[in-house]
């Protein structure tokens, strides 16, 4: 080996690594490799920016503007709760969730598609009483499966598709790798449905009663001078409004007495609990007041790499930097002491945050938290059917091939700006911009791993200790070996380093590549086995209180499913 081809593969192992043990931003890392990649000569000049050019960047920016768009509409929600509504039983709500979660990350990406049924799928499980952790694992991955079956369904996917077009000159259609991700998503999502209920039985055990799902909202409640409220017991409250009373502070002192003998006053400050939508309904009214009038909200999730972890609410000073508040705690733990202020943030909780919109932003970037999309929209709600319909256009369009995706969904989101569906400035503050900047650091780093040759010895390596060149056993490699590395590293690195690997491979075994980057682009996805692989499931993780050794034991029968079943989908429809 050559000292480049030395150096990019050090550079990237190092920076798997960095990855892996998620203590670095993967922005910063991804920035921090391209950067030491052009210092060592591996990247050119020219190629530096080059990724953040790519279609594949560029189609990933448009699709989560349409997302914003599609968010808003709230059709999604709409539709998943009037379903439920008729399906009757878990097992059934379950099924619909996870149709849902996958439909909808056909279109977009994963993340986005977490971020949207997740406060779905909390009001879903308090409407049921059934916890949370019952369906969030599956829910997250559902949305993985999902994104198999499209170019747009996950940002590795377009990686490939680059990868396909720089070896034949063409890319795939649309829903090309839906040939095999459909199959294994069915397969999946069946298994999933009628497996996880049991498998996650002990869960429905610990966490029995509905408050104890992240869908109920610890808020700091002002009671109004002539709110209806007065005169009521703690009991009275909440056979009323559905508001539990945990707390009572009355002009600056704690209220100690009796619950029964507590009756609520005017200018008193309750530390409350209860579905969000009910909180906002007493606002609204005039009941009581919490967090203020004013100020915009959204709900963020507290992920493992929060430096929020274990801090008090009135001590989230970093969060003040941005004149952004905290005025709701939804949290699994039930042991409450004091008020509202002394409330510890933990894992997996979800943060009603107040305040300007892309301060907000910016503040839940900076403290490591999942901002999901609003369960409610602020402002005037875009016509679900003309939004839904111009995005239909545009996939048409990819399908058959009339225009390449980032030309078609550019004239998108050019079409939802022009009717008013999509106010761009608003929705460019709500982007993803970790992903973009991971996409287009990553795609020069692939690049470099086929112009040092690096490629082409790997490829050689892994065709040298295969008995056969069979091609059903060297795509069964390259699947096999993508879906080993996806779990501790994302699944857009993994894509870029391996396409490059697979097209060498294709090479030296003297095949079409096509099958391979398949297999690429499917065993990207099959990220069932740890929490920290993909960020649906480390959200998760926190927000159900799953332990590591769920996602293996849930994730490891799936995965070898949907091996079997991806390699009699590529032998039926790739070699």
């Amino acid at each position: 080996m050559t000292l480049d081809q030395v150096a990019i593969l050090a550079l990237l192992a190092c920076m798997f690594a960095a990855y892996a043990v998620e203590r670095f931003r993967i922005e910063l890392v991804a920035l921090s490799g391209l950067a030491i990649a052009y210092l060592a000569g591996l990247v050119p000049l020219t190629g530096v920016f080059a990724g953040f050019s790519n279609p594949a960047v560029i189609t990933v920016v448009e699709i989560l503007l349409v997302v914003s768009v599609l968010a808003r509409t709230r059709a999604v929600e709409s539709f998943a709760v009037l379903i439920v509504g008729l399906a009757g039983g878990e097992r059934a709500v379950l099924a619909v969730l996870c149709l849902v979660g996958a439909a909808v990350s056909v279109f977009m990406n994963n993340i986005g598609a977490l971020a949207l049924m997740f406060p779905v799928t909390l009001s879903v499980c308090n409407r049921l009483r059934t916890p949370s952790a019952r369906m969030l694992m599956p829910l997250s991955f559902a949305t993985l499966l999902g994104g198999m079956c499209s170019l747009t369904g996950t940002p590795a996917n377009l990686v490939v598709n680059e990868w396909r077009i720089a070896q034949t000159g063409g890319g795939f259609g649309y829903f090309d790798l839906g040939s095999v991700g459909g199959p294994v998503a069915v397969a999946g999502i069946a298994w999933l449905v009628l497996v996880a209920p049991r498998m996650l039985r002990r869960h429905g055990m610990e966490t029995a009663s509905p408050e104890s799902a992240p869908g109920h909202m610890l808020v700091e409640l002002h009671v109004a001078p002539k709110s209806p409220l007065i005169g009521l017991s703690l009991a009275g409250a909440t056979e009323r409004y559905a508001v539990e009373v945990h707390r009572v502070m009355r002009d600056g002192v704690h209220v100690f007495a009796r619950r029964d003998d507590i009756k609520i006053s005017g200018g008193d400050i309750l530390l409350a609990e209860a579905d969000l939508e009910n909180l906002e309904a007493l606002q609204a009214s005039g009941a009581a007041t919490f967090g203020g009038r004013a100020a915009e909200r959204i709900e963020a999730v507290v992920t493992p790499e929060s430096y929020l972890i274990g801090s008090r609410i009135e001590d989230a000073s970093a969060l003040e930097e941005y004149r952004v508040t905290v005025i709701g705690l939804a949290s699994r733990r039930r042991r409450i002491e004091g008020m509202f202020g002394d409330l510890q943030i933990g894992l997996g909780d979800v943060l009603l945050l107040a305040g300007d919109r892309q301060a907000m932003r910016d503040a839940a970037s900076d403290a490591g938290l999942l901002a999901l999309l609003p369960r409610k929209t602020l402002g005037a709600r875009p016509d679900a059917f003309r939004s839904a319909a111009i995005f239909a256009i545009g996939v048409i369009l990819t399908a058959i091939g009339l225009a390449p995706p980032e030309i078609a969904f550019g004239g998108v989101v050019l079409a939802m700006a022009l009717t008013g569906s999509l106010r761009l400035r608003e929705a460019l503050q709500d982007v993803n911009w970790t992903i973009v900047i991971l996409l287009g650091c990553m795609i020069p780093l692939g690049a470099a791993v086929q112009d040092t040759g690096a490629a082409r010895v790997i490829a050689n390596a892994i065709v040298g200790h295969l008995d056969t060149t069979q091609p059903w056993v060297v795509t069964a490699t390259i699947l096999v070996l993508a879906t080993v590395i996806t779990p501790f590293v994302d699944n857009v690195s993994v894509a870029a380093v391996l396409s490059p690997v697979a097209a060498g491979v294709a090479s030296r075994a003297g095949m079409p590549v096509e099958p391979l980057l398949v297999a690429v682009a499917i065993g990207a996805s099959l990220d069932f086995l740890t929490p920290f692989g993909h960020h649906n499931n480390t959200v998760v993780m926190g927000a159900a209180g799953y332990r590591f050794t769920d996602f293996p034991r849930m994730g490891l029968p799936l995965v070898g499913l949907s091996l079997v079943v991806a390699m009699i989908a590529l032998w039926l429809f790739w070699i």
